[in-house]
């Protein structure tokens, strides 16, 4: 593994996620049009987002063994706080479909309930998994930096100490 983890990197599960979100707009669209192509783009919507959840969690796993490492940064933090923002959105617009489309159940909406259902958990799932690194590494930065904190206070009050002495 890399010795530093660059921003872009770490952010390329995004590219299926906007990928899946207009593959979703667009068969949203063909559903209030009544064509039924929305049949079709659906699956293409789900195989993305699942591209996308496949890439964060590998990221997520590569992101745990830098940190295991003693490498922990506020960018990592940041990413944490950011996947937060994302699944947390998308869990709730796909389960707010989902519970939309119940009562046109019969007439094309079991295809959007069925497509949105699972994927709002699979969401649901990245965002907790997200909402536990990032308190774990928020709990390592806090303990460093009151570590740092203390011993920083310790050599100035030293240095006082000796200064005050001449």
């Amino acid at each position: 593994m890399k010795q530093y983890i660059k921003i872009e990197s770490a952010y390329k599960f995004m590219v299926p996620l906007f990928i899946s979100g207009v593959f979703f707009l667009l068969s949203f669209y063909f559903c209030l049009l009544s064509v039924p192509l929305y049949v079709y783009s659906l699956p293409f919507y789900a195989f993305f987002l699942l591209i996308s959840l496949f890439l964060y969690y590998r990221i997520d796993k590569d992101l745990n063994q830098f940190i295991k490492k003693g490498k922990q940064t506020l960018v990592l933090y940041n990413f944490y706080h950011n996947c937060i923002g994302i699944y947390l959105i998308l869990s709730f617009l796909l389960f707010g479909v989902s519970v939309a489309y119940m009562p046109f159940y019969h007439n094309g909406g079991s295809t959007f309930v069925w497509y949105c259902a699972p994927m709002s958990l699979l969401c649901m799932i990245s965002f907790v998994q997200s909402h536990k690194r990032k308190k774990w590494l928020k709990r390592i930065i806090i303990r460093k930096q009151s570590k740092l904190f203390r011993s920083s206070n310790s050599s100035a009050t030293h240095l006082k100490l000796v200064i005050g002495k001449k």
